[in-house]
């Protein structure tokens, strides 16, 4: 009897065993599930901003060219600035997605440490300037000249800490400061602090980095994004193998810190100058732009395209011809009757996508022995969206909203 018994709670405790795996096993698909979803509604959302934000934010640059009194400069300024804000917002949503999802990538490469946190800090003079406020950068001289790691994420870091602390500065001195700290054969530890008074609504509050339980009268008195933004870089230093806190010194003074380990240059090796989105080497500044070329500008927005071409005309002059197209069919006759220089493709397009467009060109070309150089111009920038427009046969990659500057790179380190 006592044998039997036994046999039947051994049953009955494989049988509860097996049911609870195939539980957790279908927790664990609704909730991959679940996040697939998510990223894929963001990166969705994203894309339908981008698209109308870039002729937004296009035409405000162009208008910003033109003849306007001081009245029709205060509108286009606003426009401007609201619109780049709305840009930034994106961008955040993004970053939450990919921090939230553990799709983070980050690049290794060899950067200027002080020319980076110099070339972050300075565009923020100008809110600072607004607040009465003033701004100081230190960067210790011990600090290595050069380091191995992402420079665009710890410029983010850099620049939500600082904006953070714009915000929650009432008046005084905003103090940025930047040294090593452990140092080994191939790495170093990289410190930077953003010191502030403190004061406003809440302070004793904002002891740590998130604001997500903020009272709502103490959040919108405060910079708007500043608490976001601040989460964003917490994700970013953590998936950096480092740490961002916030912490009140006895005088009062609230100070973010952020530390992490990069890499240092392998015996050796020199530093080259490279674009961040190809990995091609940046030309001079002010390298000269070819003086004739026929550029193809592929988009199934007429507002988006009506306005590359003026931006191109406008940066080129009576030299480049520009012609357009609205669909990947459309854009490949238009190839098969002309040799480009120079096509921008965008991605998502009715009839036939810019990966298919691309991929069916670079064949026909083969075959004719031409080559045009096809960059994606597209509002698709989640990550690995650049990678998969490289491998269907593109040479580059911009995401939308483009602005003139960056055009006139992407042409250049193509085409000089």
């Amino acid at each position: 009897m006592t044998s039997i018994s036994g046999q039947a709670r051994e049953g009955t405790s494989q049988e509860d065993q097996a049911r609870r795996i195939t539980e957790l096993e279908e927790a664990l698909r609704r909730a991959e599930e679940s996040s697939r979803n998510k990223s894929a509604f963001i990166a969705n959302l994203s894309h339908e901003i981008r698209t109308p934000l870039n002729s937004i934010i296009g035409v405000a640059n162009l208008f910003q060219g033109t003849r306007l009194d001081l009245e029709q400069q205060k509108f286009v300024e606003m426009l401007s600035t609201s619109a780049r804000d709305l840009h930034r917002l994106v961008e955040e949503l993004l970053d939450l997605s990919l921090i939230e999802t553990g799709r983070l990538t980050l690049q290794s490469d060899l950067f200027p440490v002080r020319s980076t946190c110099s070339r972050t800090v300075r565009p923020l003079a100008v809110s600072v300037q607004e607040r009465r406020l003033s701004l100081e950068l230190h960067v210790d001289p011990a600090v290595p000249e050069l380091l191995l790691g992402d420079s665009a994420r710890l410029g983010q870091i850099l620049r939500n800490m600082v904006t953070n602390a714009i915000a929650f500065t009432p008046k005084g001195t905003i103090s940025v400061r930047v040294f090593s700290g452990e140092e080994k054969e191939s790495a170093v530890i990289l410190h930077i602090t953003a010191g502030h008074p403190g004061g406003g609504a809440g302070t004793e509050k904002r002891r740590d980095t998130d604001y997500s339980n903020m009272e709502r009268k103490d959040f919108s008195a405060s910079f708007q994004g500043a608490g976001m933004g601040l989460l964003i870089a917490r994700g970013i230093a953590e998936a950096m193998g480092g740490m961002l806190w916030t912490e009140l010194s006895g005088s009062g003074d609230r100070v973010i810190h952020f530390r992490a380990s990069l890499g240092k240059i392998p015996p050796g090796e020199t530093f080259r100058k490279k674009d961040g989105d190809s990995g091609k080497e940046l030309p001079a500044d002010g390298a000269p732009l070819p003086e004739k070329i026929s550029i193809l500008v592929v988009d199934d927005n007429r507002f988006n395209r009506s306005l590359a071409r003026t931006i191109l005309r406008k940066m080129g002059g009576p030299g480049w011809d520009v012609f357009l197209a609205e669909s990947g069919s459309e854009a490949l006759q238009l190839m098969d009757e002309k040799q480009y220089d120079l096509v921008f493709m965008d991605v998502q397009m009715p009839d036939m996508d810019g990966l298919e467009c691309t991929r069916l060109a670079r064949a026909k070309e083969a075959v004719r022995g031409l080559r045009s150089v096809i960059i994606a111009m597209t509002a698709y920038a989640m990550e690995g969206d650049r990678r998969m427009c490289l491998d269907a046969g593109m040479d580059d990659y911009i995401a939308k909203p483009v602005e003139a500057e960056v055009l006139r790179s992407v042409i250049s380190r193509n085409l000089a």
